[in-house]
């Protein structure tokens, strides 16, 4: 289930986005970063909406398409149990990305 919500997470994303390869690294790069910006916000009590500002704020170079896959972002892990927000979901979300 994980790899479903994160494949078509990230398909979403990389369809909006006709990128160079070298810019399609560093857009992953920025999705994996943004999950675990989300997970430590998580971890530290912040409660969903107020993570979501946070997050969108943060988001370096942001586009309406960074706003729209941040907050389906904040929706998912928000939704993790808490055992399951570990690094590999930031990884899984860049390598899934990469391979799009």
């Amino acid at each position: 289930m994980i790899r479903t919500v994160l494949a078509a997470t990230a398909l979403t994303f990389g369809l909006s986005l006709p990128v160079a390869a070298q810019d399609k690294e560093a857009e992953c790069r920025k999705i994996g970063q943004i999950a675990t910006n989300i997970m430590t916000e998580r971890k530290n009590g912040t409660n969903m909406r107020r993570a979501e500002r946070r997050i969108i704020r943060a988001i370096p170079n942001k586009s309406k398409n960074d706003e729209v896959l941040a907050v389906q972002l904040v929706n998912w892990i928000y939704s993790l149990p808490e055992e399951r927000l570990t690094p590999e979901v930031s990884n899984t979300l860049y390598q899934t990305c990469l391979s799009q």
